[in-house]
C-alpha cells in the first residue's frame, strides 16, 4: 500500500514537471490575453506542453507552445470604441439621477452579441475539434463574457482539471463557481463607482445590480450558448451555470491593497501584475528626446487599445488641451491620428503608439492620465506614479474609485468634464503630497511573499498535481439558493413558531376555560 502510494506521488509530480495544458481564450480584447500571456510563456518555459486557443497567436516561435488562431472567425477589438457614444444625453435620465446606473446596465450589452457570434462559429470550427480530441492535465479558461467552452470541453469529454482566469476584478458570475462570498452590502459590483465603504443608498444600487448581472448573465448568454451548442451537436448537455462550478481555481488579476479586501478562498488566487515580468523594450528615440528634454517631468497620456482617442469631440478635445497647456510639465498622449514621430503642439506630443510599461517607469514620467483599465492601473501602482482617471465603462469606475481609495489618484467624469475639473485634477495629482502617496501604496503594492508571476505557476502547477484531493473551493458552491440562504432554515424555525403559537393558544384558551369555570361554579354556589 506505501509502494502504491509512493509511486502515485511520483507520477503526479512527475506530471506536473511535464504537463499538457490547454487554454482557452475567446475573447476578441486584445488587453485581457496580455494579462494571460506571460503566464503561458512561462509554463511553456518550465516544459508544459501549452497549447493556446485565442485570437492573439504568437509572432515568435517557441518551444512547448502550440497556438490555434481564432483569427478568422472575428474582428479583434482594437480602438474600436468611439468616444462621441459617451456624449449622448438623456434629459430625463439625467434629472431622475439614474445616468450612471443606466450607463452600467448598457454598457455590458455588447457582449450578448460578441458572446455568442464567436460561440456559434466555434461550434464548428475545425482546428478547435481537434484541439479538443486530445488529453490534457489542466485547461486554463478565461473567465469573462462566455461559457461557450465550457460546453464544448463536456461534449468532447475533457475532465481535466479547470482553473479560471479573470484579467479584470471578478465577474458577478464568477464567485458561486468556487463557493465565494458576494455579499452586495460590503462587495462592489464589477461596474460599480464605490469601494466597499457603501452609503445606504450605494448599497440599495449594488444588490439591485448584483441581482440584475446574474441574471442578465445566465439568461442572455449561458441559456443562449447552451442551445448553440445542443442545436450543433443534437445532444442536451448540463446547464452552463453547474459546468462553471467544475471549476478548481481562479486567478485573478488583482492584489487586494490595490483593489480592495474581498472576501477570500485558498482556490482565489489574486495575481495582480503578472503580466509585468518582461524585459522593458527599448523607447523610440523621438519619445526619448523628448523626456529628456523636460525640465519638469512628463506627464504620460493614455486611454488605452479599444478606446479611439482621435474620435473625440472638438469641444472636449479644446477642454483637454487647454487645461494641460497650463501646466509646467511636458504631456506624451496616445493619440491615433498623429504624424509618425508624433505631433507637437506646445507641451504637449501626440504619439499613435506609446510603449506605456515602459514609459511609466521612466524616472521622467511623475504621473498617468488613463481611462482605469487594470492593466494600466497595475502598471502605474507599479511604478508608483500617481494617476488621474477618467473611466468610461466595465471596471473602470470601480477601478478609479479603488485608486482614490489608497492615495494612488483621483477620478473625474468624462461625461462632465470641464477645463477646471481636469486642470485641478491634474493640479491634485500632480502634488508633492499626491506623489509621496502613490510611491507608498506602490511599495505596500509590492510588498508580497511571492511575486505574482511566480505565485500564478505554483498555484497552476498545485492543480495539476493534486486535482480535486486537494479541494480550494467553498461547499456553498453546492448548495442550493433555498440552502446557501438557510431559507429552509427560517421556514422550520417560522413553523415551528407558529406552531408554538397555535399551542400555546390552545392552552391559553383551556385554562381561560377552566378559571372561568371554576368562577361560575363559586358563584352558583353562593
Amino acid at each position: 500500500m506505501i509502494l502504491l502510494r509512493t509511486l502515485f506521488v511520483l507520477f503526479v509530480f512527475h506530471n506536473a514537471e511535464s504537463a499538457n495544458i490547454l487554454g482557452l481564450f475567446p475573447h476578441v480584447g486584445r488587453s485581457h490575453f496580455l494579462t494571460f500571456e506571460p503566464l503561458l510563456k512561462r509554463l511553456s518555459e518550465n516544459g508544459h506542453q501549452v497549447t493556446v486557443v485565442s485570437f492573439f497567436p504568437s509572432k515568435e516561435r517557441r518551444e512547448n507552445y502550440t497556438d490555434i488562431s481564432l483569427e478568422s472567425l472575428a474582428m479583434v477589438r482594437k480602438e474600436a470604441i468611439d468616444l462621441s457614444h459617451f456624449e449622448k444625453r438623456h434629459n430625463l435620465i439625467d434629472k431622475l439621477g439614474l445616468r450612471y446606473t443606466v450607463a452600467q446596465v448598457t454598457s455590458f450589452q455588447p457582449l450578448i452579441k460578441m458572446a455568442l457570434g464567436i460561440c456559434s462559429k466555434l461550434v464548428d470550427f475545425r482546428p478547435l475539434a481537434e484541439a479538443l480530441q486530445k488529453n490534457y492535465d489542466l485547461v486554463l479558461i478565461e473567465n469573462f463574457n462566455s461559457d461557450c467552452m465550457l460546453g464544448l470541453l463536456h461534449v468532447y469529454g475533457i475532465k481535466a482539471p479547470v482553473v479560471s482566469m479573470l484579467s479584470c476584478p471578478m465577474m458577478q458570475w464568477s464567485p458561486s463557481r468556487i463557493g465565494a462570498i458576494d455579499n452586495p452590502s460590503y462587495v462592489p459590483v464589477i461596474s460599480s463607482r464605490s469601494t466597499s465603504k457603501m452609503s445606504f443608498l450605494e448599497r440599495m444600487e449594488n444588490t439591485a445590480m448584483n441581482v440584475y448581472f446574474k441574471w442578465w448573465y445566465r439568461y442572455n448568454i449561458q441559456v443562449k450558448e447552451r442551445a448553440i451548442i445542443e442545436k450543433r451537436f443534437k445532444r442536451r448537455i448540463p446547464d452552463l451555470q453547474d459546468l462553471a462550478k467544475n471549476n478548481s481555481a481562479i486567478l485573478v488579476n488583482t492584489f487586494h491593497s490595490l483593489n480592495g479586501v474581498r472576501p477570500m478562498l485558498p482556490g482565489i488566487i489574486e495575481v495582480g501584475g503578472m503580466h509585468l515580468y518582461h524585459r522593458l523594450k527599448p523607447i523610440p528615440h523621438y519619445i526619448e528626446r523628448f523626456l529628456n528634454e523636460s525640465e519638469h517631468g512628463v506627464v504620460l497620456f493614455s486611454w488605452g487599445s479599444l478606446i479611439k482617442t482621435a474620435t473625440i469631440p472638438k469641444y472636449k478635445e479644446d477642454i483637454i488641451i487647454n487645461a494641460l497647456s497650463k501646466i509646467k510639465q511636458r504631456v506624451i498622449w496616445k493619440y491615433e491620428d498623429s504624424d509618425e514621430e508624433g505631433t507637437l503642439s506646445g507641451n504637449i506630443l501626440k504619439v499613435k503608439w506609446i510603449p506605456q510599461y515602459e514609459l511609466l517607469q521612466h524616472k521622467k514620467v511623475i504621473a498617468f492620465i488613463g481611462h482605469g483599465g487594470l492593466l494600466g492601473m497595475t502598471e502605474a501602482i507599479s511604478a508608483g506614479k500617481p494617476m488621474l482617471i477618467v473611466p468610461f465603462y466595465g471596471d473602470q469606475p470601480l477601478n478609479g474609485a479603488a485608486a482614490a481609495a489608497i492615495g494612488l489618484g483621483k477620478s473625474i467624469s468624462y461625461a462632465d468634464m470641464t477645463e477646471k475639473s481636469l486642470l485641478e485634477g491634474l493640479q491634485s495629482v500632480l502634488s508633492a503630497e499626491m506623489r509621496l502617496s502613490a510611491r507608498r501604496a506602490s511599495k505596500i503594492w509590492q510588498d508580497r511573499i511571492a511575486d505574482p508571476m511566480e505565485t500564478a505557476v505554483y498555484w497552476v502547477e498545485r492543480v495539476i498535481r493534486w486535482g480535486d484531493l486537494d479541494p480550494l473551493h467553498s461547499s456553498a458552491r453546492d448548495l442550493s439558493f433555498i440552502e446557501y440562504n438557510l431559507l429552509d432554515v427560517l421556514a422550520v424555525i417560522i413553523l415551528a413558531l407558529i406552531l408554538f403559537i397555535l399551542v400555546l393558544r390552545i392552552v391559553l384558551n383551556q385554562i381561560f376555560k377552566l378559571i372561568s369555570g371554576s368562577f361560575h361554579s363559586k358563584e352558583k354556589l353562593h
